[in-house]
C-alpha cells in the first residue's frame, strides 16, 4: 500500500457547503481583529469534522486554516498537538505520503516554540517525503535550505527567524493584493506558460506557473492569483493525464479566500471528472451536476463524452 495514495473520505454536500462557510466567517473575523471569535469558528468547523477526522475532503483546508489562527493568535501549544496528530495519522496511514504540509507547518511551529531540534527534524522529515520548492513556495528560503541540510546551525536559524518575527506574511493574512512590481511578474510567467498550454506543452506550461506560484507570498490562498494558477496547473496535469497531481491542484484552489470555487462552473467540472477518474462516484456526480447549473449540456462540448453520460446516468437532468 505504501505506493498508492490515500483518498480522502467524502462529506454530504450541506456539510461541505456549511464548513466552507465557516471558513469563510473565520477569516473574515480575523481580519477584522476579532481573532478569539475567529479562533471559536475555525475550532468549530474543525469538531464538525467526523471520524476519520484527517482525512475528510475537507480536512486539509480547515487543518491549514485552524493551525494558520492558532499561529495569528499565538497558541503555538495547542497547534503543536494537532499537527503531531495530522502527521501521525499519515505516517500510519500505510499508504504514500503525497502531502509534506503537515511536516512543514510543524518545523514552523517549532520554530514559533523556539524548538530548534524538533523544526530541523521535521522540516528533513518533510525531505525526505519527497517535499520540492512548490511545497516550499512563499514560505523563507532558509525553510528548504534547513530541509535540504544545508542550514544546520541551530544559532543560524534562530536568528533568521528572529528576523521574520511579526512581518511573517503568516500572520497578515488579510493583506490579500499583491504589489504592483509582483503582479506583473506573475503575470509575465502566465503569459509564457499560456503560450505552451496552447502549442500543447503542457509540463512546459506546468514549469511556467509553477514559478508564478513561487512570487506569490504566504499564505498564498488569500490572493486570487493563486487561484487561478492552481486551476491552470491542475488543467495541464489532466491533460497528461495525471488525475492525481491534478486533484491536488483543485483541492489547492477550492481552499482560496479571495475567489470562491463553487462559483466556478470549470472547477466543479474539473473536479468532478478527477474524482471520477479517482472512483469517487458520489462526489463526481455532485461537482459535475455543479458544473452542469451553471451552464448546461454546452460545458461538456469538448470534453471525453463518458463524463456526461456518467452524470446522465447518475442524475435526472432538466
Amino acid at each position: 500500500m505504501q505506493d498508492q495514495i490515500r483518498q480522502a473520505v467524502g462529506l454530504s454536500e450541506e456539510l461541505e457547503e456549511r464548513l466552507f462557510e465557516m471558513q469563510h466567517e473565520a477569516f473574515t473575523l480575523l481580519e477584522s481583529g476579532k481573532q478569539d471569535l475567529a479562533l471559536a469558528k475555525i475550532e468549530a468547523a474543525w469538531a464538525l469534522l467526523p471520524e476519520p477526522k484527517y482525512n475528510t475532503s475537507c480536512s486539509h483546508t480547515i487543518l491549514c486554516d485552524l493551525i494558520d489562527i492558532l499561529t495569528v493568535v499565538g497558541h503555538y501549544e495547542e497547534a503543536r498537538v494537532i499537527l503531531a496528530a495530522w502527521r501521525l495519522d499519515q505516517e500510519t496511514a500505510g499508504f504514500k505520503i503525497f502531502d509534506t504540509t503537515a511536516f512543514i507547518l510543524s518545523a514552523e511551529n517549532f520554530l514559533f516554540l523556539n524548538d530548534i531540534d524538533a523544526a530541523i527534524a521535521c522540516f528533513r522529515q518533510a525531505n525526505a517525503y519527497g517535499a520540492t520548492k512548490r511545497d516550499f513556495s512563499g514560505r523563507p528560503a532558509f525553510y528548504m535550505d534547513i530541509a535540504q541540510g544545508l542550514l544546520t546551525e541551530s544559532a543560524d536559524i534562530r536568528d533568521l527567524f528572529a528576523k521574520i518575527g511579526q512581518n511573517n506574511a503568516l500572520l497578515n493574512p488579510a493583506d490579500s493584493a499583491l504589489s504592483s512590481l509582483l503582479h506583473e511578474q506573475v503575470e509575465s510567467h502566465i503569459e509564457s506558460g499560456n503560450a505552451y498550454f496552447d502549442d500543447a506543452l503542457f509540463l512546459q506550461a506546468i514549469d511556467c506557473w509553477k514559478a508564478a506560484l513561487q512570487i506569490i507570498p504566504f499564505p498564498q490562498n488569500v490572493y486570487s492569483e493563486t487561484q487561478w494558477l492552481e486551476v491552470a496547473i491542475a488543467d495541464a496535469y489532466f491533460f497528461l493525464g495525471d488525475f492525481p497531481k491534478a486533484l491536488l491542484h483543485l483541492e489547492r484552489a477550492k481552499e482560496n479566500k479571495q475567489a470562491i470555487a463553487y462559483e466556478n462552473p470549470f472547477i466543479m467540472l474539473r473536479l468532478g471528472q478527477c474524482l471520477l477518474e479517482h472512483q469517487r462516484d458520489k462526489e463526481a456526480a455532485e461537482f459535475l451536476q455543479r458544473a452542469y447549473m451553471f451552464e448546461g449540456q454546452d460545458i461538456f462540448a469538448d470534453e471525453d463524452p463518458k463524463y456526461f453520460d456518467f452524470l446522465k446516468m447518475q442524475v435526472q437532468l432538466d
